[in-house]
């Protein structure tokens, strides 16, 4: 039998998915008892799930009436990438610093695969997450653990946002070789050129996310 610490888990991660695949919609309820039955648990680890979901922004909470889903506005999506420009800045300034021959060649593949015409939004997260996790800092890769359900792509097939990590990245969303450069001022050890191109390169994709997800344009 599990436990309610793993029951819990497992809650968060469907409750969060149903929520990034929009078959939970903005603006709707979130009910303790329905989604217990759903899940086929007691209300126990789908209360401490959606707790876990409203600490992260996914979810608002209203005295007296519940958790309802949160939607993204033009200023949730300005607050994301601002501290996402900050945080990844700060992972690439000390990876440089300190990177490792091993850790070069691992970075220059996931760079390559980032970069390449088929990538998935999964191969953009692979490379973004090995700066983080190598940087050194372990609150640099807890914060941006919370950034990484804010990650959306838009699905061109179905015209929908999704969370899909095996989605192919839109031509509209790619900048040709953005990862292998990051990834060589990073090589080369610079930590200052290392930062400004980190922090340049989620500036690129605060302009894509803000006219694929919300119909901004910013020229």
């Amino acid at each position: 039998m599990q436990d309610n610490s793993t029951l819990g888990d497992s809650a968060y991660r469907t409750i969060r998915e149903w929520i990034l695949e929009r078959l939970i919609k903005p603006g709707d309820a979130l009910v303790e008892g329905n989604l217990a039955s759903q899940l086929g648990m007691s209300r126990t680890p789908v209360r401490e799930a959606l707790r876990r979901l409203e600490q992260e922004g996914l979810l608002n909470a209203i005295p007296g009436k519940g958790f309802f889903v949160d939607s993204l506005s033009p200023a949730d999506l300005a607050e994301i990438y601002d501290l996402r420009e900050v945080v990844e800045g700060l992972a690439a300034r000390l990876l440089a610093r300190r990177i490792m021959p091993e850790q070069a060649e691992k970075l220059k593949e996931l760079a390559a695969k980032a970069d390449d015409e088929s990538a998935t939004i999964n191969d953009e997260i692979a490379f973004h997450s090995a700066v983080v996790e190598m940087c050194g800092n372990h609150r640099v890769a807890e914060a941006v653990r919370l950034f990484c359900l804010h990650v959306f792509t838009y699905d061109e097939r179905l015209h929908r946002l999704t969370s899909d990590g095996r989605i192919v990245i839109p031509g509209e969303g790619r900048i040709a070789n953005a990862h292998s450069e990051l990834a060589e001022k990073i090589i080369s050890r610079n930590a200052a050129e290392a930062e400004d191109e980190a922090r340049r390169h989620v500036r690129t994709g605060r302009k894509t996310a803000a006219k694929l997800l919300l119909g901004i344009h910013d020229d």
